[in-house]
């Protein structure tokens, strides 16, 4: 049997935070259902290779970094019409509220707000979105979780939610589909550096199946959205996180946040 409804075969599709993690995986899945693929992310070697992992051909790498507004016109420039655009750059730095450092939530507001609002508003302004076409913002379950260390970050990821359903209205009339997807905690090279083993360990006992999530897994949901068998679905947000226990979750250290925060932030040991 031939038939697919998430064949991609012909669309068009820009993925950001390509080089590696989840944005990887979406560049490669899609390039396996048929989808030519742009992929673009601070460093050229790991988009290359990204490219090497992917299938099809036609597939073209752009080195940018989307904080830098030069950056970002001269990759809008160089682009095709897009059936769809993949948004995944993003960082964290866990902190809590009574250690904030307004230069790193900048810095997280910067890459995992700001520079995907003005990389999306000038692929509009530019005409670079077809009719009918796909935005996807990687959000994050930490919206919708109460986790002191993880605050800032969830206010950034909650902005970006926030803003997918005010593009949403605003393009309906030109039929572009606007979509979140709220990922729980995935096994990333970032993951073991953000938590260590042990955290690690007692969070993934809050998930169904006892395990983080797989890039893949993500990835396998993006390209049904950017699919045509997801041509009625705007406007949505997705949570796709194990069956993770949402209730009466107070932080990943087990609760003693000032604790986890002391462990991962030796400066503040003296405080």
């Amino acid at each position: 049997m031939s038939y697919n409804p998430m064949d991609l075969t012909g669309k068009v599709i820009l993925v950001t935070g390509a080089s590696s993690g989840i944005g990887r995986a979406i560049a490669v899945e899609c390039s396996k259902l048929g989808a030519t693929c742009i992929l673009t992310a601070r460093s050229i070697e790991r988009l290359h290779g990204t490219l090497a992992a992917m299938e099809g051909e036609g597939h073209t790498v752009i080195s940018a970094d989307l904080t830098d507004t030069a950056a970002v016109v001269a990759l809008v420039e160089q682009l095709p019409k897009l059936d769809g655009v993949s948004h995944n750059v993003g960082i964290n730095n866990r902190m809590l509220c009574s250690y904030a450092k307004m230069e790193s939530i900048r810095q997280m507001f910067n890459i995992n707000f700001f520079s995907i609002v003005q990389l999306q508003t000038l692929l509009l302004q530019k005409r670079r979105m077809n009719k009918k076409s796909c935005i996807l913002l990687m959000s994050s379950l930490a919206t919708r979780v109460q986790d002191p260390a993880n605050g800032f970050y969830a206010c950034s990821k909650a902005a970006l939610t926030r803003y997918m359903h005010d593009l949403a209205s605003e393009l309906r009339p030109k039929q572009i589909r606007c979509n979140s997807v709220h990922p729980g905690m995935v096994e990333t090279p970032l993951t073991s550096h953000d938590f260590g083993e042990d955290i690690m360990e007692k969070d993934k006992k809050r998930y169904i199946y006892g395990r983080y999530g797989h890039p893949e897994e993500i990835a396998h949901l993006v390209a049904y959205l950017m699919s045509d068998a997801a041509e009625w679905i705007t406007n949505s947000e997705f949570d796709i996180g194990g069956g993770y226990q949402l209730v009466d979750y107070k932080c990943a250290a087990g609760g003693n946040a000032r604790k986890y925060h002391l462990a991962q932030h030796s400066e503040f040991v003296a405080a």
